[in-house]
């Protein structure tokens, strides 16, 4: 090694600012990126907790997760119910064979008590329902459509009763009729809301808030 070289100082690196570039541009993106699907327990808790909450969106995993949990409870309590007319009125089953009022008088409490977590839970659901399809990009009053069944349902139990306490069965075949076609109702509007719900959350912003589901950019939690 010559004097020279020996002597020579090393030289700073020369800034440049277009080298350095600020870590939240580094990790910004302009496309939608994805929050974690929600879990079966923080699902129902949002699901329960804005459970008169009409406002606002709901993104699918919320909505399912908490409507499984419905589904369940009325199902069981439907099946519970029907399970302890049957056993109940078992040995009086050639009665209402040939008895109409003796059949609704066994039956109209099972009819009652299948109602109660239907009323009970049905508010959040509806709840629920709307901000789902608000963040597919739809109105909240497309549930309309869905309540149509439930009156028809609550018609036939008016009619139930007014047979019932007037003991007039001559229109006992009408009720069972229009029971089933308030049940063939509901499966037909419920499909097109199923449509809805089944659809994927819309990345952008819109009139009903910002996306549960995706974000742009850097999102810290």
């Amino acid at each position: 090694m010559n004097m020279e070289q020996e002597n020579q100082q090393p030289q700073p690196p020369v800034f440049n600012p277009s080298d350095q570039v600020p870590p939240v541009a580094q990790d910004y993106s302009p496309y939608p990126q994805e929050r974690p699907m929600l879990e079966f327990v923080e699902a129902n808790k949002i699901f329960w907790r804005k459970g008169l909450d009409f406002k606002g969106r709901a993104r699918r995993s919320e909505y399912w997760w908490g409507y499984l949990v419905y589904y369940m409870i009325t199902t069981i309590w439907s099946a519970l119910a029907g399970i302890i007319a049957f056993a109940v009125n078992i040995q009086h089953f050639d009665e209402m064979l040939v008895d109409d009022m003796a059949m609704m008088s066994r039956f109209l409490p099972v009819f009652l008590i299948a109602l109660i977590p239907l009323i009970a839970v049905i508010v959040p659901v509806y709840a629920a329902q709307t901000r789902r399809l608000h963040d597919v990009g739809r109105s909240g009053w497309w549930i309309v459509i869905s309540l149509i069944p439930l009156l028809f349902y609550l018609a036939t139990m008016f009619f139930f009763l007014d047979a019932y306490t007037s003991e007039d069965t001559t229109m006992l075949a009408v009720i069972v009729i229009s029971m089933l076609l308030s049940a063939a109702l509901a499966v037909i509007l419920s499909i097109v809301i199923l449509v809805f719900t089944l659809q994927d959350s819309k990345p952008e912003e819109n009139e009903y808030g910002p996306s549960p589901k995706y974000y742009y950019g850097t999102e810290y939690k």
